[in-house]
């Protein structure tokens, strides 16, 4: 019986923080990172959605026709991709810890704000909008 007792305690302490970490998926949260991306991720005159993924992310490779599709459309946007893994430094800099983390970049390189996992095109057009009241993320 004791044993069920436990079992059934880390059954919901485990469900409980899987449903923490869900809420804070697929929403807009304001970067308390103050970094400027480099150039080189960066073009002229458009907003960057700045993709970070891993080569064995599925939502990455589902987000990422996604991304494109929104700055074909829109002349304002472009979509980079950058492996987090190719370029650690950068992701551990940026407090990337998970993939996919899409950062809302200008054409400055100031991070306007993040979305870390899949999300629907309209909360990234209206991140790039300044449409939502963002949250404040703890990135510490």
């Amino acid at each position: 019986m004791t044993t069920f007792l436990v079992l059934g305690a880390l059954v919901a302490v485990a469900t409980a923080l899987g449903l923490i970490w869900k809420s804070g998926q697929g929403k807009l949260r304001a970067s308390a990172t103050h970094s400027v991306i480099p150039a080189e991720f960066l073009t002229p005159g458009t907003t960057t959605l700045l993709q970070f993924t891993t080569e064995m992310c599925g939502p990455c490779a589902a987000l990422k026709p996604q991304l494109q599709k929104i700055a074909l459309y829109r002349s304002d946007i472009t979509h980079r991709e950058v492996d987090a893994v190719d370029h650690i430094d950068l992701a551990s800099k940026l407090n990337i810890r998970s993939t996919p983390t899409t950062l809302i970049v200008s054409d400055t390189g100031e991070i306007r704000g993040r979305i870390n996992g899949v999300a629907p095109a309209r909360v990234f057009l209206d991140a790039v909008d300044g449409t939502p009241t963002a949250t404040q993320e703890n990135t510490q």
